[in-house]
């Protein structure tokens, strides 16, 4: 279990495999996660959220409002601008499109759980 149990994570994931999958690895390392299926069901949340997240993980594309958009709707708000944010994309161009969105970092897909973690754990605060 991590140092940064409780932080929360939000999972912005439109294939429900993948995004179960994350949200149940997330939660078995003992941090609190929300998910939506697409970034407007992110903005969504972030709008209505009582506690913003710790971190974001988000898929770059997915219909309705895909990743890039979501990360320029999410970089103009003051009270989530500030909010890590990981990227992840099959896409081989994976580095120049965390470029392009202005996220904190990327992770390729299919997603090594190891190296997920590891990034996770990287942007969250640590425990006190």
């Amino acid at each position: 279990m991590s140092d940064q149990a409780g932080s929360t994570i939000l999972v912005v994931e439109d294939d429900e495999t993948i995004r179960e999958s994350i949200v149940e690895l997330m939660m078995e390392e003992g941090f609190a996660v929300a998910a939506a299926e697409n970034g407007s069901a992110g903005i969504a949340y972030l709008r209505n959220a009582g506690r913003l997240p710790d971190l974001i993980l988000v898929d770059l594309m997915m219909p309705i409002m895909d990743g890039f958009e979501f990360c320029t709707v999410k970089s103009q708000d003051p009270h989530w601008a500030g909010i890590p944010t990981v990227v992840m994309s099959a896409d081989g161009h994976v580095v120049e499109k965390k470029l392009q969105t202005g996220a904190s970092d990327y992770i390729k897909k299919p997603l090594d759980i190891d190296d997920l973690i590891a990034r996770v754990v990287q942007f969250l605060p640590a425990a006190s």
